[in-house]
Parts: C-alpha cells; structure tokens; sequence
C-alpha cells in the first residue's frame, strides 16, 4: 500500500508542478512547449512503476532463441534432402521401367539413393521382373549403378 501511496503522491506533485508552469508562461507559443513538456512529464510519471517491476514472462533469451533457430533450420534441410532423394529416387525408378518396357521386358524398380557432396547419387537398384542382360547393362551405364548393386527379382 505505501508503494502505490508513494506513486500516486509522486503524479499528483508533477501534474501540479506541470499546472503552475504552465499558468507562469506567457501566452503564445512558448506555453505550447510547456505544456506538452508537462504532459511528458506526467505521462512519465504515471509510467515510472513500470520501469522498476519485474515481469519475468517477457524475459528474451537470444541463447534459446538461436537454438531453436538453429534446430529448426536443420529440420528443414533435412526434410529438404529427404524430399530431393526420394524425387530423384522415383524418376530413375520411372527411367528404368520405361527403359525395360522399349526393351520388351516388364520390370518394376525401386532406387535407393544416398548423398555426396549433398547431391542425392544412385547406389543400389531392386528390379521385379525377369532378367534382362540388356536392362542391367543400361543400368550400369546410364545410371553408374554397378551390377554387384543391381538386385533382380524374378517372378
């Protein structure tokens, strides 16, 4: 209760300062600048309990906040690459089998790809269907995936 005694004591006396200063002015201009001073000053007055409380709710810890940054930025990347890979990995798997069936073959493919230099690169194929040399040959060529990583599945 003194506290808030104390505050409103405090507003009283500026706006009563502000009050005679600005009665003490002569007209014109210069009382203009008075009073907005005074105003001010009142407002500053009303507000000052605001500078001493201590709201720990709006505390900012710029240490969390680029740690979550930081976190969430990697997130997205990941999420990024994830979806490149897995775009690239579907598009050799539709190359393959339109390939297959221009050779007369019925294959179904699925490309596992891995990063280099963060570029996704084709390493291991699975191919559904009966074998064809020229399919595998293609594969190696066109793609760089080694016969030791091609898997066949025959049906």
């Amino acid at each position: 209760m003194d506290f808030f005694r104390q505050w409103l004591l405090g507003v009283v006396a500026c706006a009563l300062l502000v009050s005679v200063s600005t009665q003490l002015c002569p007209e014109g201009s210069m009382r203009g600048v008075v009073r907005f001073t005074g105003a001010l000053l009142v407002l500053c007055a009303m507000l000052r309990p605001l500078t001493a409380a201590e709201l720990p709710g709006l505390a900012w810890s710029g240490g969390a906040y680029r740690e979550a940054l930081a976190r969430v930025q990697s997130e997205l990347q990941k999420a990024e690459e994830n979806a490149l890979s897995d775009g690239i990995a579907a598009g050799l798997a539709s190359y393959i089998e339109d390939k297959a069936e221009s050779l007369g073959a019925e294959v179904r493919a699925a490309v596992t790809v891995e990063a280099r230099d963060g570029v996704p690169v084709p390493v291991a194929v699975t191919l559904r269907g009966d074998y064809s040399e020229a399919l595998s040959d293609l594969v190696e060529r066109d793609l760089g995936v080694a016969k030791e990583r091609q898997i066949w599945i025959e049906s």
